[in-house]
């Protein structure tokens, strides 16, 4: 088997699983909780590091054992700790909070609209460092990939249009009846010095298509102006910063030495990496938290919960599917290039689009629909 063809099934199996780890962002479970965006992110992360920990431990079995090459593509390169890379750290650092702003993105603006910005801007990124950067060569050119991008984004503008549409009626009464939710604290006594309370930030448990605008109080040594900013444009914008995040996750792989990207090697270092970011993540929001509440034990108490019973399965399936997709497209990228293979991991948004317009009703109407 050949590597181009490895290299598109591999895209392929990353698509679905791309398109498909967002939707229990949107479930019931994480509706009900209102989970925290970086508590969905940590159960996402636990599941990268559980899912590569048993592929690892599978390979390594069969690297031991004698003519493992029963095919002419898979050949099993064992794994351990001395494989493993510190450039998985930097993709790491861009994967954690890209993945975070992707869940409020999710829950705030939609699957559809969320998925299809992130992967238009994976492609032209990704478009960036792989032919005008890494000097990739591609069949049909530097023109006809151009071109596939375009495309690409005039389907996104389409997503955008009618996901965000309904009556002009209704947007007025809407606009007229919105609810501005305050959702910051004061950070010291006193009504002028208050800023953004990270605890309350990230979710409000209302629809994502709910009006409800961020009402942000700068202190007053930056500005006395107070920033009204609609979650749904938010949203929008965090869906946008993860996929300027997402392209480069994977320019490490690049860099990393050869004996650690063997396989699912590199995987493996992701998945320790990614823990380790996250933790950090953790200690740095508990920081914050500690000196807003001017206590490390109210700090403390202030971080939101992880749900396990209720958040426990809709997060690892999460992981597993975001896993998945992303051992596929390791593969995807070393057989096909950075830019032909992450470009066609992000037809995700066509697996994520049908979820969104099927499954969670987020195009309404028939007409938008097919328009």
């Amino acid at each position: 088997m050949n590597d181009e063809l490895i290299g598109l099934m591999a895209a392929f199996v990353a698509a679905l699983s791309f398109g498909s780890y967002s939707v229990p962002m949107k479930g019931e479970a994480a509706t009900r909780v209102d989970v925290d965006p970086l508590v969905f992110q940590s159960y996402k992360a636990f599941a990268v590091f559980l899912t590569s920990a048993i592929l690892i431990y599978c390979n390594n079995i069969l690297a031991e054992e004698e003519n493992v090459n029963y095919h002419n593509w898979a050949t099993f390169h064992k794994w351990s700790v001395s494989d493993f890379t510190p450039w998985a750290f930097l993709s790491a650092i861009l994967w954690v909070p890209g993945g975070t702003a992707g869940v409020y993105a999710v829950r705030r603006a939609g699957l559809a609209i969320s998925v299809g910005i992130w992967s238009c801007v994976i492609v032209i990124v990704s478009f960036v460092w792989g032919v005008l950067i890494f000097g990739e060569k591609q069949k049909s050119g530097a023109l006809g990939a151009v071109k596939a991008v375009s495309v690409l984004c005039i389907g996104l503008c389409g997503i955008a249009y009618f996901s965000s549409s309904e009556p002009e009626k209704k947007k007025m009464k809407n606009s007229l009846e919105e609810e501005v939710i305050d959702e910051t604290t004061p950070m010291m006594s006193g009504d002028d010095n208050v800023s953004l309370d990270l605890e309350s930030f990230p979710h409000c448990g209302q629809p994502p298509h709910s009006h409800q605008t961020l009402h942000l109080h700068l202190p007053p040594l930056i500005s006395k102006k107070t920033i009204h900013v609609p979650k749904y444009h938010l949203g929008l914008f965090f869906a946008f910063l993860n996929g300027l995040l997402a392209a480069t996750i994977m320019i490490p792989l690049h860099y990393a030495p050869p004996h650690s990207t063997q396989g699912i090697g590199y995987s493996m270092s992701f998945g320790i990496a990614a823990m380790i970011v996250v933790l950090f993540a953790w200690l740095l929001r508990w920081i914050i938290c500690a000196v807003q509440c001017r206590s490390v034990k109210d700090g403390y108490q202030s971080l939101p919960s992880f749900y396990f019973k209720d958040m426990l399965r809709p997060g690892m399936l999460a992981g597993l599917l975001y896993s998945i997709g992303n051992l596929s497209g390791i593969v995807s990228i070393q057989k096909l290039g950075n830019f032909m293979g992450y470009s066609l991991n992000q037809s995700s948004m066509i697996v994520s689009g049908l979820w969104g317009i099927i499954y969670y009703k987020e195009i309404p109407g028939f007409k938008n629909i097919v328009g």
